[in-house]
């Protein structure tokens, strides 16, 4: 049971006040899960009752561990598609960033065990046999006990209505329950229900296209076409939040060429990332389908035999030559399988370049600033092409990053001056990158594209961010910080402008397609371009939704004021809340039920 509490309040799943009504709700709801758990053991186990007590305890111990590690990073559990994913490589490449989320204080978790092994050892060869009638006393009584419990407090939530949410039943009935009922949740959805495609689906998803194509009709087409028939080159940055953008330390810039960039650009300042299991591959897969990504799990791992009209195949179909470039292992993410399958002519990976630098990951993965540079000599530049790059040196967990030579005064040594430094290594490699652009003739015969995959700074270390921003935390501000940096440079841009209608990765493809004047029929998002600003919104993975106006967490199931941050009427939201969660609603369908392949007109 303290297990179980410490991980709610040391992932700050839960937060203070501990009397709050969700903490009691969950904590009765974490011992009646609990005693049933004992019931069983009761019932089933006589003269062995307690070494099955130990070996559950440490089972669940394991799992609880496990569940810390992950969690920290992702903000999210352990789930069953998680293991469908892993690999050897993929785990050998991961475990440095899930593994340095360890803290000295989670030894609470370990504490008793050497303790209760000592107490099996000494206990069980004196252990007598209960009689059958008094295990069936205890499984009963642990049972009703539970199970009252239980269901005393389990009509107080709405499950149903935090279908995005996975964190919502482990934040309000617990993590043993929650690991209950997802897992109950992936069997009546992959196994009881029936996964064909029908015309209810085929209804639901045209008429959310529909929805968008009347939207789209009724925009302006301000720059469109503007960069018709140029190359498109395309650059996924690891782990860059916006909030470094114009940040100084010390006087000095964190990102000086980014910079300098928006300032003969359109930047845009308030897309969020959209990312969920699948982290940085789920960005890729966002931004080139306008697609939201798989509820759990990885869109790459899970679906990777799926039709899909990607950006690839839009622009392969106009004659482009598209290549997709990463300096890692070409398994990692499963990317060999699933950029074939997005449409690129090739993908140049790990295999394809010289390991002469390294930078980033323990100084195990290929520099950016390497990765740039042999870019060029890959890719076919006498015609028209589509490159998608994304960027390795700045992920998690930033340690390689402690010497180098970019002076974060008192945040030197931490988490916050870590990322900082690895931040100014990227940008220092962008700068390198834009140019040799120039140097090739490439800057303004072609349409950049720069944004951000996913978070630097989880919640753990909120405390620091707060301090380097000189903010104070609440869930509301939190959430504001999790925007990435998009920069879109047309050609012979000179004139910068800040667009700051409210979106996501989800709307870069869109626009994209205004920008060079081809049809994205297909898409979810929305051209930030034309999109009218005061009615911009981004749904996140999780069922939570931002817009000008309010902040809905659905995992708190509440509304914020945007500008405030004041606690608003839900009641007020719910059907416009209700009708923007639907976008995820469709997503999964194309998805699970690989709707294209069925080739119905759009």
């Amino acid at each position: 049971m303290l297990k179980c509490i410490y991980f709610q309040f040391t992932t700050k799943l839960n937060t203070v006040p501990y009397l709050s009504s969700v903490n009691i709700t969950m904590f009765l709801s974490s011992f009646a899960v609990l005693l049933i758990i004992s019931a069983f053991i009761a019932l089933v186990f006589n003269k062995f009752r307690f070494i099955a007590l130990f070996t559950i305890n440490f089972l669940l111990t394991i799992l609880l561990i496990a569940d810390t590690n992950f969690f920290r990073y992702y903000y999210n559990l352990i789930t069953i598609p998680v293991f469908f994913q892993l690999n050897i490589k993929l785990v050998s490449s991961v475990n440095e960033s899930i593994l340095s989320q360890f803290m000295l204080k989670d030894l609470i978790y370990l504490v008793d065990l050497p303790f209760m092994l000592i107490g099996v050892l000494l206990l069980n060869k004196n252990t007598r046999k209960l009689h059958i009638s008094r295990r069936v006393y205890r499984f009963a009584a642990f049972l009703v006990v539970g199970m009252v419990t239980f269901l005393s407090v389990f009509h107080t939530s709405n499950l149903n209505s935090f279908a995005y949410s996975n964190n919502y039943s482990a934040k309000s009935l617990g993590v043993l329950f929650s690991h209950y009922y997802n897992t109950k949740l992936l069997i009546e959805e992959n196994l009881l229900e029936d996964d064909s495609f029908t015309q209810e689906d085929k209804n639901s998803i045209m008429a959310l296209y529909e929805t968008k194509k009347n939207e789209k009709d009724s925009l302006d087409s301000r720059l469109k076409g503007i960069a018709k028939d140029k190359n498109l080159i395309v650059v996924q940055m690891e782990a860059l939040q916006q909030f470094v953008i114009n940040l100084k330390i010390n006087g000095k810039e964190v990102t000086p060429n980014l910079n300098r960039l928006i300032c003969e650009s359109l930047y845009f300042d308030n897309v969020f990332y959209q990312v969920s299991g699948g982290n940085t591959s789920d960005a890729e897969f966002v931004t080139n389908n306008s697609l939201y990504p798989a509820k759990e799990g990885a869109v790459y791992h899970l679906y990777p035999e799926n039709t899909y009209h990607s950006l690839a195949k839009i622009l392969k179909e106009k004659g482009y030559n598209t290549y997709s470039l990463h300096g890692f292992d070409k398994t990692f993410w499963n990317r060999d399988e699933m950029h074939m399958s997005l449409g690129f002519d090739r993908f140049f990976n790990e295999e394809d370049f010289v390991l002469d630098d390294f930078a980033g990951w323990d100084g195990q993965a290929l520099s950016d600033s390497s990765f740039f540079r042999q870019s060029f000599d890959k890719i076919d530049t006498t015609k028209p092409f589509y490159s998608f790059y994304i960027t390795l040196s700045s992920h998690h967990p930033f340690t390689y990053f402690e010497d180098y030579d970019f002076d974060v005064g008192e945040f030197e040594g931490t988490y916050i001056g870590n990322y900082l430094k690895a931040a100014n290594y990227l940008d220092k490699c962008i700068g390198e990158f834009i140019a040799e652009l120039k140097k090739r003739g490439l800057y303004d015969n072609s349409l950049l594209v720069f944004y951000g995959d996913h978070a630097a700074v989880k919640k753990i270390e909120a405390d620091g961010l707060m301090k380097l921003l000189d903010m104070e935390y609440s869930e509301p501000e939190w959430m504001k910080l999790q925007k990435v940096p998009l920069i879109i440079h047309y050609p012979d841009q000179s004139k910068p402008e800040v667009i700051s209608t409210i979106g996501g990765q989800i709307d870069i493809l869109p626009t994209i397609a205004n920008l060079m004047d081809f049809d994205a029929p297909y898409a979810l998002g929305k051209d930030l371009l034309n999109y009218d600003e005061n009615k911009g919104y981004v749904v996140l993975r999780d069922g939570s939704v931002v817009t000008k106006d309010f902040i809905y967490f659905n995992d708190l199931r509440e509304v914020y004021d945007y500008d405030t941050g004041k606690l608003l009427d839900l009641n007020l939201y719910d059907d416009k809340i209700t009708s923007y969660i639907n976008e995820l609603n469709v997503s999964d369908i194309i998805i699970t039920k690989d709707a294209f392949k069925y080739g119905f007109e759009n």
